[in-house]
Formats: structure tokens, C-alpha cells, sequence
């Protein structure tokens, strides 16, 4: 692995205070795996046995689930520097119940998760260390899936999107803002649908609640 790559997963929370020629070595003792995606590729499928976690590099991942008439219920949207499918590596689940789809050009870090199950591997020190990221990382992906759920909880398309650009806000520190989805990804994640979205969104416009042009929003009023 190159040194930009290096200094890239120092800078995720998996990697915090972790030198470059330690990510080097936990890599290894991991077997990690670096694999590119293009936009629309599907990374898991559901069926699939799940033996290893992935951190997103570059790009975007969407993963969902389907009901039983086929309709995609939307998980998360996965940013860089995020991880995914981390809770099912490190379950007794034996078949993937959810898809992970690149809905960008993607770059993921895969590793394997069986030596997260044995407690040999936290007696090195700087395993410990990684370790204890490793569970922050899946504690803040837990609090990102109650935001979701806040999201779910509202009736109108008009309070999922306040309840959205206010978690927006907090989490950029600015009222202009830059959401890392297309409409369609959009209107999946706060589950409506893209026409009724699209309405809304210039009615707020209109009412001088916010301004967008594309995937960049000015937020006047939450």
C-alpha cells in the first residue's frame, strides 16, 4: 500500500493515533484488500456469507434492503471514512440480509474479521488500540442510524427534510451544506418518492426556506 493510501486511513476514525507504518502492519495481520468500484456495482448482495467489514475510501455506497414486494428499504448511505457491513462480519449471521451498491466510483478497504473474534489478537498493544477505534467507529455509525430513524419518524416529506438539513448542519457546521446524494438517493434515504421530493423541495425554495442548485443547499430556516 502507498503512503498517500496510508496517510488517507490515518485520517478515519478506524485509524485514529495510529501511525502509517502501524496501518501498514495491522493491514497485513488483517488481510486487508483494496478494491475499486464503479458507479452501480453491486459490493454485497444479499445471500452472500459475510467474512469481512469494508471502509469506504473514496466514492459512495448505498446500503438497503428489500421488502417483500420488492421495494428498496434504504439502510444508509455510506460517506469515505465510514465503515459498512462491520455488525454482520462480527456476527453469527451466515447470509448477508442486506445489498451494498456503489452509487459512485468507489474505493473500499476490505478486511477480514475472523481475528476480531479472537482475544489473542487484542494482546498486542496496538491491536488493543484498534480495537477500541473499531468500536467507536461502529458506536458513531449507531448514532448515524438513529438519526435515520428520527428522519422515518416524521409524517410529512416537509419535516423529514427539516429533521434531514438540521442533522446536516450540526454535523457540517454550516447552513450551506453539500449532500453526498442524487435525488433518487435522496428521496431512497428519506423514504418518499423522487417526484413527490422534488415538489417539495421548490416549495421550500419558493418559500424562501432554502435555496439549492444540484447537491449544494443554503439552509435559511430549520
Amino acid at each position: 500500500m502507498q503512503k498517500s493510501e496510508l496517510d488517507t486511513l490515518r485520517a478515519t476514525l478506524l485509524f485514529s493515533g495510529i501511525s502509517t507504518e502501524e496501518i501498514g502492519r495491522l493491514c497485513r495481520l488483517l488481510h486487508a484488500g483494496e478494491r475499486h468500484y464503479a458507479k452501480g456495482s453491486f459490493l454485497i448482495t444479499a445471500g452472500d456469507p459475510i467474512s469481512a467489514f469494508a471502509l469506504l475510501l473514496s466514492g459512495a455506497v448505498q446500503v438497503f434492503m428489500n421488502d417483500m414486494d420488492g421495494n428498496r428499504i434504504v439502510m444508509a448511505n455510506v460517506t469515505p471514512g465510514t465503515l459498512f457491513a462491520e455488525a454482520l462480519a462480527c456476527s453469527d449471521v451466515s447470509e448477508s440480509p442486506i445489498y451494498a451498491v456503489s452509487t459512485q466510483e468507489s474505493t473500499v478497504l476490505w478486511l477480514q474479521s475472523a481475528f476480531l473474534s479472537n482475544p489473542a489478537f487484542f494482546a498486542d498493544p496496538l491491536c488493543a488500540r484498534f480495537g477500541a477505534n473499531f468500536i467507536r467507529s461502529m458506536a458513531d455509525r449507531s448514532l448515524r442510524f438513529n438519526d435515520r430513524v428520527q428522519i422515518l419518524s416524521k409524517k410529512s416529506i416537509r419535516d423529514k427534510l427539516i429533521t434531514f438539513f438540521s442533522q446536516q448542519i450540526h454535523q457540517q457546521k454550516s447552513r450551506q451544506i453539500v449532500i453526498d446524494m442524487d435525488r433518487s438517493a435522496l428521496a431512497d434515504y428519506l423514504g418518499v418518492e423522487r417526484s413527490a421530493l422534488s415538489r417539495e423541495l421548490s416549495r421550500m425554495q419558493h418559500a424562501g426556506i432554502l435555496q439549492f442548485h444540484k447537491n449544494h443547499f443554503t439552509i435559511f430556516h430549520t
